[in-house]
């Protein structure tokens, strides 16, 4: 399926932000110009659905990036036509899913740039989080840089809203990372993004 122009996506970005201003008129962002030109992947926390929306919206990127999404996405009718139109990948949580990390790799070794929510689910508290090796394996296969991001946890209504964005760093991996590796990375990586928010 054709995705979006680039103009059609700055308009529902703007659209969509102008929405969520209503309930969160204030967003305070730090860090936009730590995202680097080309291919990253930025990583971040991921406690609600309306987390893709603050951070992409918000990164105000040039062109739209990528976002990995959760398989069943792809059977919500509507929602599943949307997020194809907008270059979803679905990927399957439950198993290493080939077809999904391949063209993740294609996506970043064409340059562009892969959103991801290493946790693959809504998280409440950080002492929850069970993430995915994923984003770090991604990483390593393809030598482009990760972007740790924070969006506020608990978002109230009427309450700002935080997104920060800390610097890019390559993951302490082989191009063919063990699974020590992977694990260790992906600890660090969930370390720095909690670290991101701390004394909000």
């Amino acid at each position: 399926m054709k995705r979006f122009s680039t103009r059609t996506y700055r308009f529902l970005r703007a659209l969509i932000l102008g929405v969520f201003r209503i309930i969160h008129p204030r967003v305070i962002l730090e860090g936009k110009d730590n995202i680097p030109e080309g291919a990253c992947i930025l990583c971040s926390n991921h406690s609600a659905f309306s987390d893709p929306i603050w951070l992409v919206g918000y990164a105000n990127l040039p062109k739209m990036p990528r976002v990995m999404a959760k398989q069943e996405l792809s059977k919500v009718p509507v929602l599943s036509w949307f997020c194809k139109k907008l270059g979803c990948i679905f990927v399957n949580r439950d198993g290493n899913d080939l077809v999904a990390i391949k063209t993740a790799m294609k996506i970043l070794r064409d340059g562009e740039k892969l959103v991801v929510f290493p946790e693959g689910t809504r998280v409440r508290t950080e002492k929850d989080s069970d993430p995915h090796i994923g984003s770090v394996l991604l990483a390593g296969r393809t030598r482009c840089p990760i972007v740790p991001a924070y969006v506020t946890m608990h978002k109230k209504l009427f309450r700002p809203i935080h997104v920060i964005i800390g610097r890019p760093y390559f993951p302490a991996t082989s191009p063919k990372p063990t699974p020590e590796e992977l694990v260790d990375g992906t600890q660090h990586l969930m370390k720095t993004i909690y670290g991101l928010g701390e004394g909000i």
